[in-house]
């Protein structure tokens, strides 16, 4: 195994038990602010851990950001356009990893190894560099 790999695989191990408390905290906050506050810093977890996975897994050659789609039955083509076969639908809040854009479409991969193509309007960026 790679220092990489087991370094993030390190690192995971110690942030992945904070989760359930940043679920306690979005519990416990009880004004709106905190509330807003709580989910955001929880999100940030999720996303932490999330990135911490690539690393254990494979970092794709091609990585722009970890995106979100925002509509629902999302089509993901083989190839970037409307002709393209469609390989499965995605629902709104599906997590996707945005690796490049190729004219209107976002060439983006799944959490199972999958990549396709969707029309670019339908993702969104959670954090990008």
């Amino acid at each position: 195994m790679s220092w990489v790999k087991e370094l993030a695989r390190e690192i995971r191990q110690g942030e992945e038990p904070l989760l359930s408390s940043y679920e306690a905290l979005m519990a416990a906050a009880t004004t709106p602010g905190e509330k807003k506050l709580a989910r955001i810093v929880h999100a940030y977890q999720r996303f932490q851990l999330r990135s911490l996975d690539l690393f254990e897994k494979q970092v794709p050659d091609k990585f722009l950001a970890f995106a979100v789609i925002t509509q629902n039955a999302v089509n993901l083509r083989q190839g970037p356009g409307p002709r393209e076969r469609v390989i499965r639908q995605l629902d709104r809040g599906a997590f996707v990893i945005l690796q490049e854009y190729v004219g209107f479409w976002a060439h983006v991969g799944l959490g199972d190894g999958t990549t396709g193509y969707v029309f670019k309007d339908y993702v969104r960026p959670e954090a990008q560099d």
